[in-house]
């Protein structure tokens, strides 16, 4: 937890600096939010992980968020074969763990002046992997039944009022496809994914000390890497060009927001889903039963979730209700 910390800290360091010594620069609002964010995050993922473990059993809290995790490892994987690297370990899944790494992806890479450029994009590979499949499964939901879209169009980073009014709409749409649901059951786990692959977007400890190892192991390949990110700023002030960096940029923050706002959202789902397994088989049994009931007697999604979330936490929390003698 220390280290992840420390990378919280890192990533802030990063967007003040950004924000001090880029001013006038196109890419400036973008390269000043996008380290914050990351470091939003991150603090999201820990706090959301940390809850589940604290809650669930060990065994409970490694197959809930599986999906996350193999898509995580896989995207680790299909980035290494993609630059020339060959995978000497894979582990999408495990069980159990001694080292609290759920799957691990290791490889050997030409020594060359692109290795640091390698590591940086293996290591960041799940960001984009769960983030791209993240927002296909939501646009694939919101399409089927509303014909809408979330796209990159959403995202200003003019200044801090279009950020949260991105962040609102995409609220907005993961809350929608609740609406689907007596329809088509099938969204419930449509979004249960979601929420997985939004946990399996935050680059883990182990990714980070990969990069940031690689910066310090191999300084001709870290000046590659920075000649790179200079050439991305010319390209951006650079009028045939500007577009299609800033829409690279503009991916990027989308893809953030979409993790952030969807992270944000689940924290009560995950609460109630929480709440709900600590129950008795009984207590789970009754939930369910009156549930059921009301969805039969008025086929209104709505009274079902009140009646559920009534049901559940007059069991859980039942000393409220009940007058201690």
């Amino acid at each position: 937890m220390e280290y992840r910390a420390l990378i919280v800290s890192v990533f802030v360091l990063l967007s003040i600096v950004a924000w001090h010594f880029l001013d006038g620069f196109v890419l400036r609002n973008y390269v000043a939010l996008i380290p914050l964010l990351f470091a939003i995050q991150i603090l999201l993922n820990d706090f959301i992980e940390v809850y589940l473990y604290a809650k669930l059993k060990a065994v409970w809290f490694r197959l809930l968020i599986a999906p996350g995790t193999i898509l995580h490892e896989v995207s680790h994987a299909v980035a290494a074969k993609l630059t020339g690297c060959q995978i000497t370990s894979l582990s999408l899944f495990r069980f159990r763990s001694h080292d609290g790494n759920l799957g691990s992806v290791e490889y050997e890479q030409p020594r060359d002046s692109l290795s640091v450029i390698r590591c940086f994009v293996v290591g960041f590979a799940p960001f984009f992997g769960c983030g791209i499949v993240l927002v296909a499964l939501m646009n694939f939901t919101l399409e089927y039944h509303s014909g809408g879209f979330i796209t990159p169009a959403l995202v200003e980073a003019n200044n801090l009022s279009p950020i949260l009014d991105s962040m609102y709409s995409i609220v907005k749409a993961f809350y929608q496809q609740f609406s689907y649901v007596a329809s088509k059951p099938i969204v419930f786990l449509l979004l249960y994914l979601q929420v997985c692959f939004g946990l399996g977007s935050a680059p883990s400890s182990v990714d980070f000390k990969g990069v940031f190892s690689s910066l310090l192991r191999r300084p001709l390949g870290t000046i590659v890497l920075l000649l790179f990110l200079a050439a991305v700023f010319y390209l951006s002030e650079y009028p045939l060009t500007a577009h299609y960096v800033v829409l690279a940029f503009r991916w990027i923050l989308f893809i953030l927001l979409v993790s952030i706002s969807l992270l944000l959202s689940s924290i009560p789902l995950i609460y109630v889903g929480a709440n709900f397994a600590l129950l008795s088989i009984r207590s789970k049994l009754a939930v369910l039963i009156v549930s059921a009931l009301i969805y039969f007697v008025t086929r209104n999604p709505f009274l079902v979730l009140a009646a559920f979330l009534l049901v559940l936490f007059s069991i859980r929390y039942s000393w409220l209700f009940i007058k201690q003698g």
